[in-house]
């Protein structure tokens, strides 16, 4: 794959979104998940507001999908790949903490 700057630039941005431990909370719980805002509330027991703004950027940045059924909107992972990528840097830390060797 070829790295242009523009796709780099775009990548810089969602590396700055799941700089986010909040927001990476609710990615992995919608991971299994579609979810409205207040069950997304309950699970990762943060306030509604900020859990709302933090959905919002995740959607803005094509991380989660929405949809409307009646008075709720639900959200959904949009690319699981996106937590491939969050666990192996979750693995690398781990590796860190214990001060491993890393293995392939």
């Amino acid at each position: 794959m070829e790295v242009n700057d523009a796709i780099l630039a775009e990548a810089v941005k969602i590396y700055k979104v799941l700089s986010n431990g909040n927001r990476i909370k609710i990615l992995y719980f919608l991971e299994n998940h579609e979810a409205d805002v207040s069950s997304i509330v309950a699970h990762v027991n943060l306030p509604q507001p900020m859990v709302s703004h933090q959905l919002a950027i995740l959607y803005e940045y094509q991380l989660v999908t929405r949809s409307k059924q009646g008075k709720h909107v639900y959200y959904c992972l949009d690319d699981p790949h996106i937590l491939e990528m969050v666990n192996a840097m979750l693995g690398h830390v781990a590796h860190e903490i214990k001060h491993e060797p890393h293995h392939d």
